[in-house]
């Protein structure tokens, strides 16, 4: 069995390595497109096409030779920049939003936030807002507040990293809201170990977080926000599980929709909010968009049973 790199041999190879990029970056800086370049870091987007091909090694033990160093890092590199990607955007989003930088380039907000990212400006907003939660979990800070908010504090070296999707992190609005993007990021981080999951779905965020109560309802601090949400996570993954068990019929599928209805209800905390917020910025698109939600609510009465 060949022996892996030594540190010297690997330190030369990284030195190597960042020559290589530097000067792959100098020629190619004339050229570079804001889509070549990766969101949030200074290098170059790997793309699908510059990764090397795979190689089945299912025997492979021990230190990774110089090559496999090699890709190894350009696969983490490659796991960072996609996994960032939605909400480094909206950090910028936010950024050039706040301090209307969009003006040099465009006439309004709405056209910026079409062009860069493809969506309404409602969206955006709703992005903006579950951003900083999920940096929060992507990064865990080295020290957090524990117990008593004030003084108690924790080494938190060892804090598990998590993912989370958009949905799941607009859907932890209300406790956003109320005590802030840390509690709203720890929420989370203790759903996902109450239920054992690496990534919780926004169906079981909404469900836990509309059972939470409000601050102004009941104020908690922080050692009882963890328990209460441990508690309603178990309650959560337990309901989900005997839904899964149970066979398909017409109760069920009735079932579906009011589900759906409490998904949409819970989601409306900030609904008055988001639009004052995008008519602040363009009063006819946000005018526009009050309407297409209108209709749609038409839509659902029309639609309710007769009872």
């Amino acid at each position: 069995m060949s022996k892996g790199p030594t540190p010297e041999e690997l330190r030369r190879l990284r030195k190597l390595r960042r020559q290589q990029e530097q000067e792959a970056s100098g020629r190619a800086a004339a050229t570079l497109t804001e889509d070549d370049v990766a969101q949030g870091r200074p290098q170059p987007m790997i793309k699908f096409e510059e990764l090397p091909a795979a190689v089945d090694s299912p025997d492979a033990q021990g230190p990774l030779t110089a090559e496999e160093e090699v890709t190894w890092e350009l696969c983490q590199r490659s796991f960072a920049q996609y996994k960032e990607a939605w909400f480094v955007a909206a950090g910028a989003l936010d950024i050039s939003l706040r301090g209307r930088l969009w003006r040099r380039d465009y006439d309004t907000a709405e056209a910026f936030i079409r062009d860069v990212a493809d969506m309404s400006t409602s969206n955006a907003y709703r992005q903006i807002a579950g951003a900083r939660i999920a940096a929060l979990l992507a990064d865990p800070p080295r020290l957090e507040l524990e117990s008593n908010d004030q003084s108690r504090m924790r080494d938190s070296g060892n804090v598990q990293a998590y993912v989370i999707s958009q949905r799941a992190a607009e859907s932890l609005t209300p406790i956003r809201e109320d005590y802030g993007d840390d509690a709203a990021a720890e929420a989370y981080r203790t759903v996902a170990e109450a239920t054992g999951r690496d990534k919780v779905s926004q169906k079981t965020i909404t469900g836990i977080v509309k059972q939470f109560p409000r601050k102004a309802a009941e104020e908690l601090d922080t050692e009882q926000r963890r328990e209460r949400l441990h508690a309603l996570a178990v309650q959560q993954a337990a309901a989900e599980a005997a839904a899964k068990a149970q066979p398909a019929g017409p109760v069920a599928a009735f079932a579906a929709y009011v589900a759906t209805a409490e998904a949409f209800a819970a989601k409306t905390d900030g609904l008055a909010a988001a639009y004052a917020a995008a008519a602040a910025t363009d009063p006819v698109e946000a005018k526009r968009l009050a309407v297409r939600l209108r209709d749609h609510l038409t839509v659902v009465v029309d639609n309710l049973p007769d009872v």
